[in-house]
């Protein structure tokens, strides 16, 4: 029986119009965006886990690519500009009192630095969720399984009893191996529709 469901929180709770920051920067240095995915993969722990502000990791990502100084700012001028972009989705963050109202716990999990805990108090959606799981700040980061176990602690509940939402395949990856029940996300109609296949009608 599900009895939480959590959220990823870039990609699914903030949302992004334009193409992703990873993609423009790949064109930029002119590297397939698979080569330059794969990089900042290599180094992105050093945010996520070892909560190194994100601008100083993907500085030391675009260090591989040999970039001049004047390259390096102009492309860091650029990701900034699209994160300051990002979007709450409201319509997701309107279905969490339906939520509550089935008996469910709301959570996050999300890859990020302990700086996400201030935005989501900023933005009053804290104060709407029940657990709040963010990388930086445990030492752990998504798809593994210590980071899940943090959340199933935190949310005192069975890895069955967990539906995590991701827009990230590569999030989800573990999931029947560690055992809560995954969703990708798309979009907020493709969301109510998977959960409702669940059995959570919204």
């Amino acid at each position: 029986m599900i009895k939480a469901i959590v959220f990823d929180f870039g990609g699914v709770i903030e949302l992004y119009e334009n193409e992703g920051a990873l993609k423009s920067t790949a064109k930029l240095l002119g590297v397939p965006h698979d080569e330059f995915k794969n990089v900042y993969f290599q180094h992105n722990h050093l945010a996520n886990v070892m909560n190194l502000d994100w601008y100083e990791m993907f500085r030391k990502v675009l260090s591989v690519f040999n970039v001049s100084t004047e390259k390096e700012n102009e492309i860091i001028s650029m990701v900034r500009a699209h994160h300051s972009e990002g979007k709450i989705n409201t319509g997701l963050i309107a279905l969490f009192p339906k939520l509550r109202q089935l008996g469910l716990k709301i959570g996050i999990l999300s890859n990020a630095t302990s700086e996400l805990r201030e935005k989501l108090n900023l933005n009053g959606i804290a104060e709407l969720v029940d657990v709040i799981v963010i990388s930086g700040e445990i030492g752990f980061q998504k798809p593994h399984k210590e980071a899940f176990q943090v959340l199933f602690e935190k949310l005192d509940l069975q890895p069955e009893e967990v539906i995590f939402i991701d827009d990230s395949s590569r999030s989800l990856e573990k999931a029947s191996e560690i055992g809560y029940v995954s969703v990708l996300f798309k979009n907020n109609e493709q969301l109510v529709a998977d959960l409702k296949n669940i059995g959570i009608s919204l």
